[in-house]
Order: structure tokens, then sequence, then C-alpha cells
């Protein structure tokens, strides 16, 4: 029974929604800051002309003939005696009782201001008329009965008009606010599907490649000059990912490839020998060859096998070679030595002119590997009484093996198939010993090494050079 789908969140929506969240805070934020200001300033202004206003009746109080004599008031400020007018201002003695208030208040008292405090006061209140207000207390010296008297004066003028127009701009705003904040979203989603368009792409690429079938050859690379610079880590990786990926597959097909190619004609030997056996029973001499031919075949099949192992595990990295110092000269002597046999039975003479030692750093095991392996081809395909010249060059610091041997059969086109796996010159030239494979394990650890190995052919003489190696007689 398959598992219920999981609703998997989406990087789309959640963008969006934080984007749109970000700019309707943003928004909001600036609402407030501009309602703030606007009745800062709307009613600013409105205390500001309280304030003129006060300013003027103190004056008036403070040089008057008499707070009692309000006649030059009523012809300074008539606004103040009009019955039902918005303005309105009131005396209060040291006690808190009223000593006058103008005509407009109608005998009706103005609200006191909040206690506390000294200087100017401005507050909220309500009007004689019953109309919400804006008042201003403040002390002043009026003359009252020929002398100076400190007293409070209060003033106050209706605030219907400025609540009005606040409430409209308030209104205004936030419809603004409300509006700006519709098209940010709307802003929002097309930005974050425009902005995820290419990684939208991308994700289509990256399920072609991977849906790939194995057969097929590797992916188009993922990254490349349209891609946005923050996809490019991720395309890099997927790429070397993918070329791992592949790249083992394809050393899998090889190996196969290799194993069933190398093991089909000495099995077919195999076959044919016990076949041809069986047809002579009792035949003693038939039975013997039968097991010389078998045995020979088996011996090859491993030998192939063995290296075609070794192959992989230095190309997939398994194996690693261990750097020590060693005398490269004694080792290629020891292998002549180990090698005399086959080189008398063909007539063949090794030419040493490696000197006496020769210190390098490299890994004996791969490094004797490789130098047995040229030496044999050498021997086994170098003519019939010829000379094969081992030698050593230094270069750049570094030190170079050379083995040359005469191969009048070989061309320039050649030594482009040294190294492939099975490549023979003479096809059906094969052996339990030259499989075709030796070449292409000397590449292999000689890649491991960090070295090169390299084929020229000049003059009917073929040159294998290998290095370079680390010269310790230099350090």
């Amino acid at each position: 029974m398959s598992s219920p789908e999981v609703r998997r969140p989406s990087l789309q929506r959640r963008m969006a929604l934080e984007l749109a969240v970000a700019l309707g805070a943003l928004l909001i934020g600036l609402f407030v800051v501009l309602d703030s200001l606007i009745d800062r300033e709307l009613y600013g202004r409105l205390d500001h002309a309280l304030q003129d206003h006060a300013r003027a009746i103190a004056v008036y109080l403070e040089n008057g003939p008499d707070a009692g004599e309000l006649s030059v008031l009523r012809r300074l400020m008539p606004e103040y005696e009009l019955p039902g007018h918005a303005d309105f201002f009131e005396v209060w003695g040291a006690d808190g009782s009223t000593l006058f208030r103008s005509a407009s208040s109608a005998d009706r008292p103005l609200q006191h201001p909040p206690m506390g405090g000294q200087g100017p006061r401005y507050y909220d209140l309500d009007l004689p008329d019953g109309h919400a207000g804006r008042g201003l207390a403040m002390p002043v010296l009026a003359r009252l009965g020929g002398k100076p008297t400190e007293v409070t004066l209060a003033v106050a003028t209706e605030r219907t008009e400025a609540d009005r127009l606040e409430r409209r701009i308030h209104y205004s705003l936030m419809g603004g606010v409300a509006l700006a904040l519709l098209l940010a979203v709307g802003i929002a989603l097309l930005a974050v599907r425009r902005g995820l368009r290419p990684v939208l792409r991308f994700g289509e690429r990256v399920a072609r490649g991977g849906a790939s079938p194995i057969p097929a050859p590797s992916p188009a690379p993922m990254a490349d000059a349209a891609l946005p610079r923050e996809l490019a880590p991720f395309a890099a990786a997927l790429d070397d990912a993918f070329a791992r990926l592949y790249a083992t597959i394809e050393r899998e097909r090889r190996f196969s490839h290799d194993v069933a190619h190398e093991l089909r004609t000495p099995l077919t030997e195999i076959r044919a020998s016990i076949e041809a056996s069986s047809r002579r029973p009792g035949d003693d001499a038939a039975r013997d060859a039968a097991y010389g031919t078998s045995i020979a075949a088996v011996e090859r099949m491993q030998r192939a096998i063995d290296t075609l192992l070794q192959l992989a595990r230095y190309e997939a990295g398994q194996d690693r070679p261990a750097t020590d110092p060693l005398d490269a000269a004694a080792l290629a002597r020891r292998l002549l030595a180990s090698l005399a046999p086959d080189a008398a039975e063909r007539r063949v003479r090794i030419d040493d002119a490696l000197p006496s030692a020769l210190w390098v750093r490299s890994d004996v095991g791969s490094l004797e590997r490789i130098l047995s392996n040229l030496l044999r081809n050498a021997i086994a395909y170098a003519p019939e009484g010829s000379t094969i010249r081992l030698g050593a060059e230094t270069s750049g610091g570094g030190c170079f093996l050379r083995v040359d041997n005469p191969a009048p059969g070989l061309d320039a086109a050649d030594l482009d198939q040294f190294g492939e796996r099975f490549w023979r010159k003479a096809p059906a030239g094969g052996t339990a010993a030259h499989a075709g494979l030796g070449l292409a394990l000397a590449r292999a650890l000689a890649a491991s090494l960090g070295l090169a190995l390299t084929f020229e052919l000049r003059d009917g003489w073929l040159a294998a050079r290998l290095g370079p190696l680390p010269d310790l007689s230099m350090d």
C-alpha cells in the first residue's frame, strides 16, 4: 500500500508571503509615521493660533488701565464678544475662581486643564457651546486694582474643522496604504515568480539529466552563461556529481565488456580442446593436449581478470600509492635480472645506461609494475638479436626513465592506440602474458603516481618515457 503523497512547502509561496508581509509592515509603519506627522502639524497650527490669541490678551491684561474695563479688548478682539462664536477665553484667580470671561461663553465656564505643571498647558476640552475644542492655559500678570497680580489665562477654540480635516487625511492615507499594499502583494508575486523562473528551469534541467537512461551519454552541463550567479555553485556541484556518476557507470560498463571480450576466446579454446579430446576416448596424448590448452587458457583468463580488477581499483581511486625514497636504478636492475632468461631466449641484448644509484621518491610496487611491463613489452616485441636501451635523464628538477627498443613494425598511427585495453598490433597475437592490458595498467599506475607515460617513434625506434620522478639527489 503506497503512502500518501507528502504536501511539500512551496518556496515561491513562502517568498511571496514573506515579501508581502515585509512590504505590508513597511507600509503600515509609513502610514503611522505620516499620520502622526500630519496630526502633529495640523494641531500644532491650532496650538500656535491659540498661543497668538493668548499673548494678545495677555498684553492687554498686563498694560490695560483695569481688568474690569474690557471696552478696549472688545474693540481689539470682537470675536470673543459674539455669543455663539467658536472662540473663548477666561481669567482665573490664584484660587481658581473666575475673574471674568468672554461674552461668547454665555456665562458658561471653561474647563480647567489637568493638574500639574506651571507653564503653558495645552489640553482638549468640551467648549461651553458643547463642541469639542482645544485650550491653552498660561500664567500672566494682570493689573487688578491698580497693581500687578498673577492670574491664569485660558483661551479655547473649536477643533471641529481640524478634526474633520484630520479624519479625511487619515482615511485618505489608509485607503492609499491599502491600495499600495495590494499593489505591493501583486508586484511581490510577479517578482517572485519571475525571479524563480531560472530556478524552475534549472530544476527541469536537473530532472531531465537525472532521468536520462543509463546507456545515454553524459548529459549537457548544467552550468552555463545564462544561469544566475547564485545557482552556479549548485550547477557546478551537480555537473561534478553527474560526471562522477557517469564515469563510474562507464568504468563498470567497460569492465563488463572487457571481461566478456577477454574470456570469450579462452573459453572457446577450452571448449574446443575438450570437444576434440572427447572424440578420441582413450587417447592419452589428445587428453594431455586438451589439459595443456585448458590450463594455458585459464592462466590467460586469470591474468586478464587480475589486471582488469587492478585497473578498476586504480581508476576508481580505491588504491592509493604510498611514496617513499627508493633507488630506481637498483629496482630496474633487479627487474633486468629476472627478465634475463626471456631476453636470452630471444637473443635480445639490454644496454644498461642507468647511473650506479638513482634515488627518487615513488611507490615501489607501482613503479616496479610499470617498469616490468615496459621491459617485458620491449623484450617481447623487439626483433630477435636486437638491442634495448635503458636509461635516465634529468630535466627541470625531475628524473625521467627511458626504455628504447627497435620497433620496425609500428607506425605513428599506432601510438594513438597505446594504452587502450586489448589493443595489439596483431589482433590474433595475444598470449597469456600479453593480453593487451599491460600498457593500460601502466598508464593507470603512472597517473596514480602523478607521472606521465609517453611514447615516441623515431627512426624505427620506440621510446617510452616515464616521469618526472622527484630526484632526491638534487635536494
